[in-house]
């Protein structure tokens, strides 16, 4: 089974880490993995994150043929896609999770849904170190002369 943690990062933030990407992962890799420096890193995935509106995500997310069940004991929201039995998606205000037993192809669904909720989503599978951006963002560069 595959999980992936997708943050929404602040948009000036993402335009920072353009082509920085591995440190947001191991940010992030430390805050799932390190429970020593939990607290501290806590702080620092808060500050570059926006919260993520649950209930708005959920909503426009609800269009999908996804099945809504009520939150759980950590106040984050559980759906179940119906079509396809292998992917759970959880909500909560800091990031969602994509538990997934289907082949990676079929799981780009999902990626691309969220896409174009929000281009600021960076997604990370720590057990395999995998991360980017769902929408890939590009570099601006200025010509002067």
């Amino acid at each position: 089974m595959h999980r992936y943690d997708i943050y929404l990062l602040r948009p000036e933030v993402a335009r920072q880490f353009i082509q920085l990407e591995s440190k947001l992962f191991r940010l992030f890799k430390e805050y799932e993995t390190v429970p020593s420096i939990h607290h501290e890193v806590q702080k620092q995935v808060d500050y570059i994150c926006r919260p993520i509106s649950i209930h708005h995500l959920g909503a426009w997310l609800s269009s999908s043929t996804m099945t809504d069940f009520h939150p759980d004991e950590n106040d984050s929201y559980v759906y179940y896609v119906e079509e396809d039995e292998g992917v759970k998606l959880t909500m909560s205000e800091r990031r969602l999770q994509i538990w997934s037993t289907l082949d990676r192809e079929d799981e780009w669904v999902w990626f691309d849904k969220l896409q174009t909720y929000d281009p600021y989503f960076f997604a990370c599978d720590i057990k395999r170190e995998k991360y980017g951006w769902l929408k890939p963002m590009k570099m601006h560069t200025h010509l002067y002369g």
